[in-house]
C-alpha cells in the first residue's frame, strides 16, 4: 500500500526504472523493519532505490489538493490499470491517513492535507455476485474435503473445518476464525448454535517485525 503511494508522489524525472523493478525494490527494502541480521541490498535494488529517493517529492507538497488528489485516485487503481476492490481502496486510504497523522505529530506537517479534499470511497455494492461466493453444496463438500488434511491425530483436518465452518456460517474473518475457543461457542445438541467471539488474532510475517521472527499474538 505504501508503494502506491510512494510511486504517486514521485516527480518523472529521467532514469526512472520499470514499475516492477520499483515494486520489487521498496516493497522488501523501503517499507520493512529491519530485521537482526541486516542483509545487503542488491546493486540493482540500491539504484532504484536512489532514484526514488531524488524523485519523492516532499510531504509539504500534500498541501497541493491537485496533487493529493492526484494521490488518492491512485489508490483506485490495480497493477493492470482496472479499478481495485472498494475494500482495498479503503485499506490503502487508512493507510495514507494514519501515515499522515503520524508526520504531524513528527512536526514534518502542520496539518493534515487530506482534510481539504473532498475524496470519498465509493460505497460497495450490494447485490452478490454468485459466481464468486460459494453456495451451500460447495460450502459443504469444501469442508469435507479439508476434514481430510493431514494425519487424524494430528487432527490439522477437523481444525480446518472449524476454521471454513466458522467463516462461512458464522461470517467470522481469518483472525476471528482463529481466535474461537470453546468457552465461545453455544453448541445445542440440535439445530443452530451460536458464536461470541471476544478477540482477534492478526499475524504478521517475519519481514514485518523488528525481530525478525514470525508474530503470533497467541505468542
Amino acid at each position: 500500500m505504501l508503494t502506491t503511494i510512494t510511486l504517486a508522489m514521485c516527480w518523472d524525472m529521467p532514469g526512472r526504472p520499470k514499475g516492477q523493478l520499483l515494486r520489487r525494490a521498496l516493497r522488501p527494502w523501503a517499507f520493512v523493519v529491519p530485521g537482526p541480521e541486516q542483509r545487503e541490498i542488491p546493486a540493482e535494488d540500491r539504484l532504484v532505490l536512489q532514484w526514488v529517493a531524488k524523485a519523492s517529492r516532499p510531504l509539504v507538497d500534500l498541501h497541493d489538493p491537485v496533487l493529493a488528489r492526484d494521490v488518492l485516485e491512485s489508490l483506485r487503481r490495480k497493477l493492470d490499470g482496472g479499478e481495485a476492490a472498494v475494500e482495498t481502496m479503503r485499506r490503502k486510504r487508512k493507510v495514507l491517513v494514519h501515515a499522515l497523522h503520524y508526520a504531524v505529530e513528527r512536526g514534518e506537517l502542520g496539518s493534515h492535507p487530506l482534510n481539504r479534499v473532498r475524496w470519498r470511497v465509493p460505497k460497495p455494492a450490494i447485490s452478490v455476485d454468485p459466481r464468486v461466493v460459494a453456495n451451500p453444496h460447495q460450502a459443504r463438500d469444501l469442508l469435507d474435503a479439508v476434514s481430510y488434511v493431514a494425519g487424524y491425530r494430528r487432527a490439522r483436518g477437523r481444525r480446518l473445518v472449524g476454521f471454513f465452518a466458522g467463516m462461512y456460517y458464522a461470517g467470522l474473518r481469518p483472525e476471528e476464525a482463529v481466535a474461537v475457543a470453546l468457552p465461545d461457542c453455544r453448541l445445542p445438541r440440535t439445530g443452530w448454535g451460536r458464536l461470541i467471539p471476544h478477540r482477534t488474532l492478526p499475524q504478521a510475517g517475519k519481514r514485518w517485525t523488528d525481530t525478525g521472527r514470525f508474530h503470533d499474538e497467541r505468542v
